[in-house]
């Protein structure tokens, strides 16, 4: 897990130069939003998302060129923000929490270390769950906060974990597709719905994410393929491509309705509030517990069976 020098890396500079045009035009849709107003359009829904982006593209930046015990650190903080933010909102006991946080390290060395071990977690953290009540004696609203770490378990470290196998499966440059494609996705399906959407995909859980939205995720997927194409595996044709952008643009938008959904029934607006007045981390990157998954699995499909054999 040595650091290494970004300069050297040959993704490194292009990368840099799209995400900074990115960015213009990015604070260009913020601005025509909220009508040249910078305050009122930094305050504005698509200014959160906008300011939300601007902090965790560097920081998700950092980590995938520098590597090493950086990456490392950013990681790590990642994943016990988001728990955290998940075990507040949702309500999850002190014992119950401690078994979260416990199993990230162990996930984290896991995936790092001896991946091909990585799929038996899921059993092994079922199996310490039970150990919880048993130890702590504690049987109180068992079954509901049972569900509640167990699920946490599932829904945040064990999938968003599948980024350090897609990083080792496919390199650096499938992950950089993955993470700006979902900040994309993101930007571009608050847009597009907000300026044609009328049919609103699930009033009950999210009153604000429409069908036509889905366009504006399918826009910013397919933009952040196209531009970082080069650095995807050769083994990606085009057939492939679209897969791939349909798959992100999906996994964006199942991704922030599930969150919407633990929100709604918790009762809050926001995860929490890291990022001041924007909300919390996991805000901005739900849809990355979707993505990650379908991506890693697709990925291994395209490199061990989507080639014709010699």
């Amino acid at each position: 897990m040595g650091m290494r020098n970004p300069l050297a890396d040959p993704l490194f500079l292009p990368t840099l130069r799209i995400v900074a045009v990115l960015f213009v035009f990015g604070f260009g849709l913020v601005l025509f939003f909220g009508r040249k107003d910078l305050k009122a359009s930094l305050s504005g829904e698509l200014g959160k998302r906008f300011i939300g982006w601007m902090i965790i593209a560097p920081l998700f930046m950092l980590a995938a060129f520098v590597g090493g015990i950086v990456a490392a650190a950013i990681l790590l903080f990642f994943f016990y923000r988001i728990v955290t933010e998940y075990v507040d909102v949702v309500g999850v006991e002190r014992h119950y929490a401690i078994y979260l946080y416990t199993l990230i390290p162990i996930t984290f060395v896991t995936a790092q270390f001896v991946p091909a071990l990585y799929f038996t977690l899921p059993a092994g953290a079922i199996l310490l769950l039970t150990l919880v009540p048993i130890l702590t004696r504690q049987l109180e609203d068992l079954y509901t906060q049972m569900s509640f770490a167990g699920r946490g378990y599932f829904y945040l470290v064990w999938s968003v974990a599948h980024l350090i196998l897609l990083k080792q499966l496919a390199g650096t440059g499938l992950v950089l597709v993955v993470g700006i494609g979902v900040a994309l996705s993101d930007v571009m399906q608050y847009t597009v719905g907000k300026l044609i959407g009328r049919h609103i995909i699930s009033p009950e859980v999210n009153p604000r994410k429409a069908w036509e939205g889905l366009l504006g995720d399918f826009l910013g997927a397919g933009l952040a393929v196209y531009l970082f194409r080069f650095a995807l595996p050769p083994e990606f044709s085009l057939p492939y491509l679209i897969v791939l952008t349909v798959l992100i643009g999906v996994g964006a938008a199942w991704g922030d309705l599930a969150s919407s959904l633990v929100k709604r029934v918790a009762g809050v607006k926001d995860w929490g509030n890291i990022i001041p007045g924007h909300g919390g981390l996991l805000d901005r990157a739900n849809s990355m517990v979707i993505v990650l998954p379908l991506v890693y699995y697709f990925t291994y499909l395209v490199l061990e069976y989507g080639q014709p054999q010699p």
